[in-house]
C-alpha cells in the first residue's frame, strides 16, 4: 500500500524540527553583539540585546509548527510499524511538547517574564527516554536503539553540567550546555521519523 502524501509530509515535518530550530540559530547569531557558541543561548538570540531578535523568534515558530505536525505523523505512523499504540502516542505528546514550548518562548522572548515555557516543555525532556524504549520494542527501529541510548547517556551528562553538580562554569559554557541539552532532545524524534518514513516507503519491508 502506497504511503499517503500527507503523512510522508508530516514524517519529513518533524525530522526538519532539529534543522529549524538549529537554523534559526546560526542565521541569527551574526547579530548578536559579541556572540560566543559557549556563553550565548538559544534565548539570548531572540532576546533585546540582539540586533535583529524576530530572526531567532520567527525561527521559534517555525519550530512550534514543524513540531506540532510532526507530533500527528508521528501517532499516525508509528503503529504501522506495529509500535503499540501507547508507545506511538507519547512519543507524539513528547513532540507537541517541543513545540508548544517553542511557540511559547518564541511569542515571549527574553526579557519577558513570561518567556520559560515551564510544564509546557516537559514532553521534550522525556522524549530521549520514549524515543529509546521505541527503538527497543520494534522490531525495524531496532538498529537505532544503541545511537538512542548513547544519547540518553548524553542527555544524562548534560542534565548533570546543567544542574551545577559538575561543577562547570555555566557563565563561560552555559550556551554550549544549552544547545547540547537541545540537541540530545530534538534529534531522537527525528530519527525515528525519518526511520519511520524509510520503512514506510520500502514496500518490500526488508530495510
Amino acid at each position: 500500500m502506497q504511503l499517503p502524501r500527507g503523512l510522508h509530509f508530516l514524517l519529513l515535518a518533524c525530522a526538519a524540527v532539529p534543522v529549524a530550530y538549529f537554523g534559526a540559530q546560526a542565521v541569527a547569531a551574526p547579530f548578536y553583539p559579541g556572540y560566543s557558541l559557549f556563553t550565548v543561548t538559544a534565548s539570548d538570540l531572540g532576546s533585546d540585546r540582539s540586533l535583529q531578535p524576530w530572526i531567532l523568534n520567527a525561527g521559534a515558530l517555525l519550530t512550534a509548527f514543524l513540531a506540532l505536525l510532526g507530533s500527528a505523523g508521528l501517532a499516525v505512523a508509528l503503529p504501522r510499524l506495529s509500535a503499540s499504540r501507547l508507545l506511538a502516542y507519547a512519543l507524539s505528546a513528547c513532540v507537541a511538547s517541543i513545540g508548544l514550548a517553542s511557540a511559547w518562548a518564541g511569542l515571549h522572548p527574553l526579557p519577558d517574564p513570561r518567556h520559560d515555557p515551564g510544564a509546557l516543555g516537559i514532553g521534550m525532556f522525556a522524549s530521549p527516554f520514549v524515543c529509546a524504549l521505541i527503538a527497543f520494542r520494534v522490531r525495524r527501529l531496532r538498529p537505532l536503539r544503541w545511537v538512542l541510548l548513547a544519547n540518553l547517556a548524553g542527555f544524562a551528562l548534560c542534565a548533570w553540567v546543567l544542574s551545577g553538580a559538575a561543577g562547570v562554569n555555566l557563565a563561560a559554557y552555559g550556551g554550549l550546555a544549552q544547545k547540547l541539552a537541545a540537541a540530545v532532545c530534538f534529534f531522537p524524534p527525528a530519527a525515528i521519523a525519518l526511520s519511520t518514513l524509510a520503512h514506510l516507503r520500502d514496500p518490500s519491508g526488508r530495510l
